[in-house]
């Protein structure tokens, strides 16, 4: 029997993220699971979602291309990676699919950040 690793990849979702970046991976067909976080301090709001496999069946450029269409398809979106070293962090818009790909694989957590609400940002152009 051999042994594999698993892969895990953390967003945390903010503002008005949540329902069409989860709405994105669905569609993907990304499964992803919610994760409850309890503390004895405050922590920052927002949701989080992880995505786990095997390493070999990590879908690491169906995300990639997740994230940089959910980015370009409004102006109020932002996507930082945190490098494991916790010092980075990298924003992903104006990058490749395939260079996202690559800083999936040594992220420690991704923000997902969404400014407006769905439907206001015509609103706010005006």
């Amino acid at each position: 029997m051999t042994a594999q690793a698993v892969s895990t990849i953390r967003f945390t979702l903010f503002k008005h993220s949540r329902e069409s970046f989860l709405a994105a991976l669905d569609d993907a067909s990304i499964s992803h699971s919610s994760v409850v976080q309890f503390s004895r301090q405050p922590q920052a709001s927002g949701f989080t979602e992880m995505v786990s496999a095997l390493s070999d069946a990590m879908p690491w450029n169906g995300i990639a291309k997740v994230i940089i269409s959910w980015v370009e398809a409004r102006k109020s979106r932002r996507v930082m990676v945190q490098m494991k070293d916790r010092v980075v962090s990298i924003e992903a818009e104006g990058y490749s699919a395939k260079d996202v790909e690559r800083l999936l694989k040594a992220c420690r957590d991704i923000a997902i950040i969404d400014t407006l609400p769905q439907g206001k940002e015509i609103e706010a152009l005006e």
